[in-house]
């Protein structure tokens, strides 16, 4: 191996003189925009039909009480009834589901 003390350092003060040389050419001359010039955006017909889709979900209550009333009233007075199997299936579709998702 051979070091010597004079190479690297002029093989880089020459790179980096050139590169200078290049920045002070390469400088590209300012472009002014027009002030007419405005941003424009546009709405697809899907993208208006999904915001419609959402805004109706919003409207759309979280809670149905026509579902929820007749069964808080059964369960009240105690005439609401679970079949076990009805339970079990369910727990077993969920357990699933659970798994693939």
């Amino acid at each position: 191996m051979n070091i010597s003390n004079t190479s690297s350092l002029h093989d880089l003060a020459g790179l980096l003189s050139g590169l200078q040389d290049v920045t002070k050419i390469s400088k590209a001359p300012k472009v002014e925009s027009k002030p007419d010039n405005k941003d424009q955006v546009r709405i697809s017909t899907r993208a208006k039909q999904f915001q419609k889709a959402y805004e109706l979900v919003a409207q759309t209550p979280d809670v149905r009480l026509e579902k929820v009333a007749p069964l808080q009233d059964a369960i009240k007075t105690g005439t609401y009834n679970v079949r076990g199997e009805q339970v079990a299936n369910k727990l077993i579709a969920n357990t699933i589901l659970d798994t693939i998702l």
